[in-house]
C-alpha cells in the first residue's frame, strides 16, 4: 500500500485522482490528512463509505509507532518512535504555555561527530523520509493534551537536515500548509552546500547555524565538518543568504567550561558577527556521562557575562533554557534508543588542551 502521509498537496492530488471522481474529494482527503492529521480513512465522515473503504483498499496513514514517552520535570515529553526498518529516532514535545515546540529529526544517527553531541558519537544512519519527518509531527501533536494554539516546528532532533535535503524539502512543503514557515526552523552545522538549497526556496524556514567557536582551529576541534565547510566560506556563505524582511539569522553557540567561554572569545565572536542581521543562542553544554567525561558547561555566571559581552558590542543574544535535561531530551542528548559509539574528541585531550588557543 502507498503511504500518503508525507505527500504535499501536489502528490496527493496525483495519486487521489484515479481514485476520487471530483476534484473536490480530492481537496477533502487532502484537507483531512494534512489539516486535520487523520490518522485512518474512518475519520473522514463526510466522505461516502464506499470512498473510504475504496482509499483504505489501495493506500495507507502510516506514522512512526510511539514505543515509548517519558515525561520530564519541567513537562517536555521525549518519545521513541519505531520505523518500518526497525529504526528508532527521538522527537521530542516542548510545552510553553498556549506555544507549543517540535523537535523533529531528520536522520537515524549523524555522521558529523561533533564532540557535543551525543548523536553525531552514535555514527552515520540514514536519512528520513518526508513520511517519517511528517509523521513525527502528527505523533507529537497527538501528545499534546488540550488544544494548541500555536506550533513551533524545530528540525533540531537527530541528524543533519541539510544532508537530507530532498525528503525535507518535501516535508516542509506539507509543514507549511499549516504551520507558518516564519514558525519553522532549520538548524545546520554549516554545510554548504544544503544552505544554498534552502536560500534557492520559494518559502525558506528560518536558518539556525551551529557556530560553537570564534575561529577556525576550535571550531573544527568541536566539529569536524569545519575542515571540509572551513569558517570563512561558511560566513560568506551565509551573507549571501536571502532574509525576509524582519527575519535574522540564529547563530548557536555551545558554551563549554575553559574552552570558549572566555572574555576574549566573546568579543571574538561579536567582532565576527558584528555585521550580519543575527541574534547568538546561547547553550550551555547539555552533558552524557557516557560521552563527556571531563567537559562541563559553563557556569550561569559565566553564560551571563558572555551575553552581556556580545549586547555590548550591539548583537542580541539570547539564553537557552534547556529543556528535557533530566530525561536526555536536551540540545544534543538525543540518541534514539541506541548508545554513543565513541568518547568525544574532546574528552580524550587533557585540560591545557581543551583551553583557547
Amino acid at each position: 500500500m502507498v503511504n500518503l502521509v508525507g505527500m504535499t498537496p501536489e502528490e496527493l492530488g496525483k495519486v487521489l485522482t484515479p481514485l476520487l471522481d471530483r476534484q473536490y474529494r480530492v481537496d477533502q482527503v487532502t484537507s483531512w490528512i494534512i489539516d486535520r492529521r487523520a490518522a485512518t480513512f474512518d475519520e473522514m465522515t463526510d466522505l461516502p463509505l464506499r470512498l473510504r473503504r475504496e482509499l483504505s483498499s489501495h493506500h495507507a496513514l502510516a506514522d512512526p509507532e510511539v514505543l515509548r514517552v517519558v515525561s520530564a520535570a519541567d513537562g517536555c515529553q521525549k518519545l521513541l518512535l519505531g520505523l518500518d526498518d526497525r529504526s528508532t529516532v527521538e522527537a521530542v514535545v516542548m510545552p510553553s504555555g498556549k506555544k507549543t515546540t517540535l523537535c523533529v529529526s531528520s536522520q537515524t544517527g549523524c555522521a558529523l561527530s561533533c564532540a557535543f553531541c551525543v548523536t553525531g558519537n552514535l555514527g552515520p544512519g540514514r536519512n528520513l523520509t518526508a513520511a517519517e519527518m511528517v509523521g513525527q509531527y502528527r505523533v507529537m501533536l497527538r501528545a499534546v493534551p488540550g488544544e494548541v494554539e500555536r506550533v513551533n516546528v524545530v528540525f533540531m532532533g537527530m541528524g543533519e537536515p541539510l544532508l537530507n535535503t530532498e525528503q525535507l524539502g518535501r516535508a516542509l512543503g506539507v509543514l507549511f500548509r499549516t504551520v507558518s514557515p516564519r514558525r519553522v526552523t532549520v538548524s545546520t552545522a554549516g554545510v554548504i552546500p544544503g544552505i544554498r538549497w534552502l536560500a534557492g526556496l520559494d518559502r525558506r524556514p528560518k536558518l539556525a547555524v551551529s557556530l560553537n567557536a570564534p575561529d577556525q582551529e576550535r571550531r573544527q576541534r568541536l566539529m569536524p565538518i569545519a575542515r571540509r565547510y572551513p569558517l570563512d566560506q561558511l560566513l560568506q556563505e551565509l551573507r549571501r543568504f536571502p532574509l525576509e524582511k524582519g527575519r535574522r539569522l540564529t547563530f548557536e553557540y555551545v558554551m563549554i567550561e575553559g574552552f570558549n567561554d572566555g572574555n576574549g572569545d566573546a568579543q571574538a565572536l561579536a567582532a565576527l558577527l558584528r555585521s550580519f542581521p543575527a541574534k547568538v543562542n546561547l547553550i550551555p553544554l547539555n552533558r552524557d556521562p557516557s560521552l563527556h567525561a571531563g567537559l562541563r558547561p559553563s557556569p550561569l555566571d559565566r553564560v551571563l557575562e558572555f551575553a552581556e559581552t556580545l549586547r555590548s558590542c550591539g548583537l542580541t543574544a539570547t539564553i537557552r533554557a534547556s529543556r528535557g535535561q533530566d530525561v536526555a531530551a536536551a540540545c544534543g542528548q538525543l540518541k534514539g534508543g541506541g548508545q554513543p559509539a565513541r568518547e568525544s574528541i574532546l574528552a580524550t585531550r587533557d585540560t591545557d588542551r581543551l583551553s583557547p588557543a
